[in-house]
């Protein structure tokens, strides 16, 4: 599969797994309408799984034009998303970690990233 092929494929199981969060995401909400907005988030994030935090911490870098193609590995267990590779700068290393952090679901990044000069 060429790596075009694959980001799209990357980023088409994002799309139907995020939108399937947010409908259960929705139904929760409807659920409970009394509720403080604390527990419609919870209920949000229980319902993102690790595959999904995966695939879109994936499709979100793989849409970004500095950081499609790093070879950067990423793994989520329980909302907490495992970064290792390698990056051409700190600057780029931070901004893996803001873009992960912001996918729905993440709870915690733990960053393994190495800064290697290009070469």
């Amino acid at each position: 599969m060429t790596m075009q092929k694959s980001k799209l494929l990357n980023n088409f199981v994002a799309v139907v797994l995020l939108s399937g969060a947010s409908i259960t995401a929705s139904y929760a909400a409807d659920a409970e309408q009394a509720a403080p907005a604390k527990a419609t988030l919870l209920a949000a994030n229980a319902a993102v799984t690790d595959e999904a935090i995966t695939a879109s911490a994936k499709a979100a870098l793989s849409a970004d034009a500095q950081l499609a193609g790093l070879p950067i590995s990423v793994s989520a267990k329980k909302g907490v998303v495992m970064l290792q590779g390698d990056v051409p700068s700190a600057e780029a290393g931070d901004r893996v970690v803001q873009l992960v952090a912001s996918v729905a679901g993440v709870k915690e990044v733990k960053n393994d990233l190495k800064v290697k000069a290009a070469g």
